[in-house]
């Protein structure tokens, strides 16, 4: 087996580790909130296992940037730490697992384009157009394919908006991934455990042991230390454009396991849209190099002659 290929493979192997973690997580979350454990419980699992194991990020390796102020690590924490998850949790108590697999990252994906578009003066170009339009149908198409829009599903459009504020301090400050990771769990962790041990109900005290167990090494370890490294090392395998279309699997992905782990049902409108924000973040992750690559698999399929 050559060398570039056995690459290939082993960052396909990473790739589908990330993105099955990522899923994964959405998952466990929508299981916790709907048996033993609140969102506020959750919360502090993910931030307090995950600010214990990157803390020696922080002080060793500060922020990677001299680009990063104080009030740039605030919103980082805020757009990406306990806040957001928090907020996901609330909103996963009334909106299934599959609605935050699409309505996430694909307000993300659409905020993330703007935003670069108008801070960073980003060309959006033909195909992450396509993409941006491709992804508010799916995105539209979900929220009505339930019947009934719950403040779940308004939750979630509120936290794909902070998702892409997040990428956006983190871009322009050239944070790097690791670094942003450790500072976002080490800050959550600092700001939230006072508020939550002082204000905050909660359920973690009569909760299953192994519930608690499972939570915390699932969202604090998996989710916040393994799937970023996961990310990072199938980048440099595949390549960044490939790379870059991992988040395009999530609603799928999401789909998938909510269907087959918690029992939700998925219909006609389900699945058309989750293939509809998948084709979508394709395009406007992968902007130009996947519109060149959808057009030569078109046009092989309509020039292939059929066999005798």
């Amino acid at each position: 087996m050559s060398i570039t290929r056995r690459n290939t493979l082993v960052g396909l192997c990473w790739a589908g580790l990330a993105i099955t973690v990522w899923s994964g997580s959405l998952i466990m979350l929508r299981l916790g909130v709907t048996t033993s454990l609140n969102a506020y419980d959750l919360t502090l699992l993910r931030f307090g296992v995950a600010g214990l194991i990157l803390s020696p990020v922080v002080l060793l390796r500060g922020t990677g940037t001299d680009r990063l102020q104080l009030t740039g690590v605030v919103a980082m924490v805020i757009a990406f730490g306990a806040p957001y998850v928090l907020l996901i949790s609330l909103a996963l108590e009334t909106a299934p697992a599959a609605a935050a697999g699409a309505l996430n990252p694909g307000v993300m994906a659409i905020g993330a384009v703007l935003l670069g578009r108008m801070v960073l003066g980003d060309r959006i170009g033909r195909a992450r157009f396509s993409g941006l339009a491709v992804t508010a149908m799916g995105v539209l198409l979900f929220t009505l394919a339930g019947g009934i829009v719950t403040i779940g599903h308004l939750i979630l459009v509120g936290t794909g908006v902070m998702w892409a504020s997040y990428v956006l301090i983190v871009r322009r400050a050239a944070v790097p991934a690791l670094n942003a990771a450790a500072i976002v769990a080490v800050g959550s962790a600092m700001f939230y455990l006072p508020v939550y041990l002082v204000v905050l109900p909660k359920r973690i005290a009569e909760a299953p042991l192994v519930d608690v167990v499972i939570q915390a090494g699932f969202q604090g370890i998996l989710v916040s230390v393994f799937a970023i490294y996961a990310f990072n090392r199938s980048a440099e395998l595949l390549g960044p454009v490939a790379g870059a279309t991992l988040p395009a699997l999530i609603p799928v992905v999401t789909l998938g396991l909510g269907v087959a782990v918690l029992g939700e049902t998925a219909g006609p409108a389900e699945i058309a849209s989750a293939i509809l924000v998948t084709v979508g973040l394709v395009l406007v992750l992968a902007g130009a190099p996947a519109m060149r690559w959808l057009f030569d698999q078109l046009m092989h399929g309509l020039t292939k002659k059929p066999r005798p």
